[in-house]
């Protein structure tokens, strides 16, 4: 895939962006991006991250003091390097794109890599529903599913989930944050599909 421009100024709010141009209004085609929220596991994972930083920071001067005491200058250099390549892994966002029938989710870390997190057809879709009391019991229905996990938070507004089958050919349940935008484009190629399109966003 190639790497998209993820630094444009409609994609780096620190929470929730979407692009809504008048050349996509009436088409199949939407994308939008969620930051993911410092909380829980991830919080843990940033600190122990830090935690590392000054680890590594500690054993390189005890290293440096009893060899060449004025390469301490260059710790921060080397914390730098280390901060640069293992950061972004700490700072992730998810990216979704609605466009020739597929739905995809990429994730993107630190605006600088990206990966393939799920591909669906939506077509293929048997339900695409708010995650509420209404609907909440669908997406657990099938023990069995694989289980895509693509919110900024569960605490996080219009939660949505779709039930179809991902490119293992496997049922699996992808939860997803809703815009207007977003659900449209989805019913353009599955209207059975798509329960509601009521967000507030």
């Amino acid at each position: 895939m190639a790497m998209r421009n993820f630094r444009q100024k409609e994609r780096s709010r620190s929470d929730i962006t979407a692009k809504a141009d008048d050349a996509f209004k009436d088409s199949g085609y939407a994308e939008y991006m969620v930051s993911k929220k410092v909380e829980g596991k991830y919080r843990l994972c940033r600190i122990l991250m830090v935690l590392l930083y000054l680890a590594v920071a500690a054993v390189i001067c005890v290293i440096f003091l009893n060899v060449i005491p004025y390469l301490i200058a260059l710790v921060p250099i080397f914390i730098w390097i280390l901060w640069r390549f293992t950061w972004l892994y700490v700072s992730q966002s998810y990216f979704y794109v609605v466009d020739g029938s597929y739905f995809t989710v990429t994730t993107v870390y630190g605006e600088r890599k990206e990966a393939d997190y799920v591909r669906i057809k939506l077509s293929d879709a048997t339900m695409i529903a708010p995650l509420d009391d209404e609907y909440r019991h669908y997406c657990h229905a099938d023990a069995g599913a694989v289980l895509y996990n693509a919110v900024s938070s569960f605490n996080a507004p219009d939660i949505y989930f779709i039930i179809a089958k991902d490119a293992s050919d496997k049922k699996c349940v992808v939860f997803f944050e809703g815009t207007e935008h977003v659900l449209k484009a989805m019913k353009y190629y599955n209207s059975k599909a798509v329960m509601s399109i009521k967000t507030s966003r």
